[in-house]
């Protein structure tokens, strides 16, 4: 009886073990999985909603609106401020001035510009997400939702920016420009204090570029081991792309519907926005080959500052020829993976994209003019694929680094694609780190 007492105590001791490791294991499980990676979405130049507050703004027509009475006010991308007899208001809301002597930026006078939606991407007055975020990310928010029940505002976040700056605007704010990076510092400290898990950054586009400076020159080692679980780079013109040079020609809609923007509609903005010197083919990777062909000559990447200098001589050629003289170089120098960082780089192959653009008439100073001929290479519509895979050819290896391509997919494709959605779901499922198996390495997906 007492032999039989002590085998049931035994046996109760060793169920009392089991059911506390499974009780430690249940709290394992718990403690893992009760919050995602908080993802933090970095859009591209056109995912990037604006906003103004004007108060007796210099208009160019008497129409124009020249205050918005203390409150904001959508300018990109909103159907009205495209409308015709509206363009030019909006392109004087967007103007941004360089001054090369002081080395600032300025906004038009009495107008304030920032990016609209942050975090939840919805305007202060609305209750629901802006159209234009909609437009980009609604297939990878409900992809995410569902399968690991992500919510926009709670632990997934759009951070826009103002698409017309460089990383050096972005670093801090002069003169009411600028000022993104400690902006986007602060929600990722935030998400990750709230969360208790590292953050993701997933960035698109001219996304990429703006987020390669932020991680190269505005945080430090140890911010960055201590807050980023990984980086998904999507689409990025690590080296620029042919199509920025023939938006300085005859403009761009920037891969917007035709029916909601044309071709030239915002060619003022483009020319004198610092972020075109990011994504303008780069002469490092873009070389000696033509891109611009006209009768008496030939522009290669490197003629592209005395391209807009001509084209631009009474206008804007001289502010956007300063911009290349201060920004192209040092650009050059972030061309690496930044360190305490892995980074996940995603891109398409296989569609035609423009590599070159014959004209049929010479450069000359007003020069606003379409191409009669467009020489075809590949990549995913928009940039060059010499650009996208940059960083498995040219970068310096790293095996935090790796590179999935996705072929077949187009540009803004890359942003709804089954194939990219299931790979991102996927990775942020994982609670590891690695995605390399401790070198660089390129996966074909078809």
């Amino acid at each position: 009886q007492v032999s039989f007492k002590f085998q049931d105590v035994a046996r109760n001791r060793n169920a009392m073990a089991l059911w506390h490791r499974c009780l430690q294991f249940s709290f394992f499980l718990a403690e893992s999985f009760a919050a995602n990676h908080p993802l933090i979405i970095v859009p591209g130049l056109t995912g990037s909603g604006l906003e103004v507050k004007e108060h007796d703004a210099p208009m160019p027509h008497s129409f124009c609106k020249t205050g918005t009475r203390g409150k904001w006010m959508k300018v990109w991308v909103s159907p009205v401020q495209v409308l015709p007899e509206e363009i030019d208001c909006l392109l004087s809301r967007l103007t941004l001035t360089y001054d090369p002597a002081s080395d600032t930026y300025s906004n038009l006078q009495n107008v304030e510009l920032r990016a609209l939606g942050w975090a939840n991407g919805t305007a202060e007055d609305e209750s629901h997400m802006d159209i234009l975020y909609e437009y980009q990310f609604r297939s990878m928010l409900k992809k995410l939702g569902e399968t690991q029940g992500y919510k926009l505002g709670k632990d997934v976040f759009i951070a826009p920016y103002d698409w017309r700056l460089a990383g050096d605007a972005h670093s801090k704010r002069q003169n009411g420009v600028g000022g993104y990076y400690p902006q986007l510092q602060l929600l990722i400290e935030e998400t990750v204090k709230a969360t208790g898990r590292q953050a993701v950054v997933l960035s698109h586009s001219l996304g990429c570029p703006t987020i390669l400076y932020f991680f190269h020159k505005f945080v430090s080692e140890e911010w960055k081991a201590q807050h980023i679980h990984g980086w998904v780079a999507l689409s990025s013109p690590w080296m620029g792309g042919a199509n920025l040079v023939e938006s300085y020609l005859g403009g761009w809609t920037l891969g917007l519907p035709s029916w909601l923007i044309s071709h030239d509609y915002v060619r003022p903005v483009q020319v004198n926005a610092s972020s075109g010197v990011m994504i303008s083919p780069h002469p490092k990777a873009f070389g000696s080959m033509p891109i611009v062909q006209t009768p008496s000559r030939n522009y290669t990447a490197a003629d592209v500052p005395e391209l807009v200098r001509i084209i631009g001589k009474s206008t804007w050629g001289n502010q956007t020829g300063a911009l290349f003289d201060k920004l192209q170089g040092p650009y050059a120098e972030l061309q690496s993976t930044p360190s305490k960082i892995q980074l996940h780089n995603w891109y398409s192959k296989g569609i035609k994209t423009g590599e070159a653009f014959i004209f049929d008439s010479d450069l000359h100073d007003g020069f606003d003019k379409a191409a009669s001929k467009t020489v075809w290479g590949d990549g995913d519509g928009l940039v060059n694929l010499l650009s996208l895979k940059q960083v498995e050819e040219v970068w310096p290896k790293d095996p935090q680094t790796s590179t999935k391509v996705f072929p077949n997919c187009t540009h803004f494709g890359m942003l709804s694609d089954p194939r990219v959605l299931t790979a991102l779901a996927e990775y942020l499922a994982r609670d590891d780190r690695a995605d390399t198996d401790g070198s660089q390495n390129v996966t074909l997906l078809v």
